[in-house]
């Protein structure tokens, strides 16, 4: 479900999917979440859909 709502584990999903196929891909998506989820719960935090500061750096690149 993430992968269809979210951009960044969509690419993650596909990046994967290529190298090792479907279900590991499944496997390293749902590996992925738990990691963010902990991270969330540990620093009581909301889910950040972006890095901003990545954001900001490529657009910056872009402009050039």
């Amino acid at each position: 479900m993430a992968v269809r709502h979210d951009g960044r584990m969509r690419a993650f999903y596909e990046r994967v999917k290529r190298r090792r196929g479907s279900g590991k891909a499944i496997v390293a998506v749902a590996c992925k979440m738990l990691k963010i989820i902990w991270f969330m719960l540990k620093r009581r935090e909301p889910y950040q859909g972006r890095n901003e500061r990545r954001y900001r750096v490529k657009l910056k690149s872009l402009r050039r």
